[in-house]
């Protein structure tokens, strides 16, 4: 079983779709390597939606605001050198009143979250492809980073994950 997981990672960021925008609400950033600046977005976007909210509304290429943790459960949510990563459902905040440990505790939330789709964000290049330098060096991300990202969003049935063309991310 643990060999089908980094299969599964490898062929969920294999899928490409076509298309990028750019966002006027980005900014450049000093400490980001050349390029990684301007998808960097200076303010939170407002209404961002969980991927549970996305598989259930998007049925074709979407421009949509998604939050959610960089995380991938067992397996790694980053590929090497690739503009490319996984983030999980964040927990419901209203339910956990506050409280950060709150899904670790609660079976209804801990089964919820488990059984969520996870979301692959992309930065891609003009031609339309994953961008080849390492999100975490180009965005100066990290694994268990809260993000809320912008873009063109498309629901993957056969492996339950969102797909999002990244315009711009906002790091919480």
């Amino acid at each position: 079983m643990s060999m089908i997981k980094p299969v599964f990672l490898s062929a969920v960021l294999g899928i490409f779709v076509a298309g990028c925008g750019t966002n006027e609400s980005v900014s450049t950033s000093e400490k980001l390597p050349s390029g990684g600046g301007k998808y960097i977005l200076t303010a939170e976007p407002a209404d961002a939606l969980t991927p549970t909210e996305i598989k259930e509304a998007v049925t074709e290429p979407t421009r949509v605001t998604i939050a959610g943790r960089i995380d991938a459960g067992d397996v790694e949510p980053f590929q090497d050198g690739l503009a490319s990563f996984l983030i999980s459902q964040l927990p419901d905040g209203d339910h956990a009143e506050g409280d950060p440990n709150h899904a670790d505790n609660c079976p209804f939330c801990k089964r919820k979250l488990k059984n969520a789709p996870k979301a692959v964000v992309r930065i891609l290049d003009e031609s339309g492809e994953v961008m080849t330098v390492d999100a975490r060096q180009l965005l100066g991300l990290s694994k268990g980073d809260v993000v809320v990202v912008q873009g063109s969003a498309t629901y993957l049935e056969p492996v339950n994950t969102v797909q999002v063309d990244a315009e711009g991310i906002f790091v919480r």
